[in-house]
């Protein structure tokens, strides 16, 4: 079985978009101390967020999040960001 990542989204401006996918095999962020690309089985690490695009990457496909800041927790494969805003780009 392959290992995923979970991802959690907590905006306390807004209800969280449906379509968001909650499961990737990668994730790259913005950070205030440059991107951060996540894989299953990365070490726990806690960063603050740029305003900026979020990717989700499940095999071929790839989703584009606009982020309002905020901050970033990866802890044991599960990505939990708190912020303002999240918003899927079509």
């Amino acid at each position: 079985m392959e290992k995923k990542l979970t991802i959690k989204i907590v905006s306390p401006g807004q209800p969280t978009d449906k379509r968001i996918p909650t499961q990737a095999d990668m994730v790259i962020m913005r950070s205030t101390a440059g991107d951060l690309g996540v894989l299953p089985g990365r070490a726990p690490v806690s960063l603050a967020l740029c305003n900026g695009i979020m990717r989700i990457m499940n095999g071929e496909v790839e989703a584009r999040l606009l982020i309002d800041g905020g901050l970033a927790s990866v802890n044991q494969n599960v990505i939990t960001v708190l912020t303002e805003s999240a918003v899927l780009q079509e």
